[in-house]
């Protein structure tokens, strides 16, 4: 058995379980699970992101970005 049954079938033996409580407790468990889901995501600010993504240091001046830009500019209206 693999690890990807394994793990479908536990799933799939959660989701009846939660059927089988109360809709009281079944909003229980899903508070529960929504609060969890929210408070592990770690939050990051836009820098941050932007500093994670490939190639983020192209640019290493905003005079480089704008020397860019005009090159750009420049091959679009040939």
């Amino acid at each position: 058995m693999t690890s990807t049954t394994v793990n479908r079938q536990l799933v799939e033996s959660l989701i009846q379980a939660i059927y089988a409580l109360s809709p009281l407790e079944q909003n229980i468990v899903r508070s529960r699970l929504l609060s969890n889901s929210f408070t592990e995501l770690p939050r990051k600010s836009v820098i941050d992101i932007f500093n994670e993504t490939p190639g983020q240091q192209i640019f290493q001046t905003p005079e480089e970005v704008d020397r860019y830009l005009q090159q750009e500019r420049a091959s679009w209206e040939s």
